[in-house]
């Protein structure tokens, strides 16, 4: 995701990046992430970074109209509505 007005330095014969946004609309997205403390063995090493991972609240679902950018039937990313039944699934 991109903020609206952006400004960005390119090198000479850079191509610009680019921005997935439609009108005024910036979708936002929810995140999980598990972390615990980090381990060590007797002689100071990691073992265990403490990092677990990380999940988006979203869903993949196909595209219902086709548009001038992607035909029908193409995935699209959509975020879900995050509540309690979606938290413990």
């Amino acid at each position: 995701m991109t903020k609206k007005n952006r400004t960005y330095y390119l090198l000479d014969g850079g191509e610009e990046p680019t921005r997935p946004i439609h009108g005024n609309c910036i979708g936002k997205v929810m995140f999980l992430t598990a972390v615990a403390r980090p381990r060590w063995d007797n002689k100071g090493n990691v073992t265990f970074s403490g990092k677990i991972g990380i999940w988006p609240f979203v869903k993949e679902v196909p595209a219902q109209r086709r548009s001038d950018n992607r035909p029908r039937g193409t995935i699209e990313t959509k975020s879900i509505k995050v509540d309690r039944k979606v938290m413990r699934e």
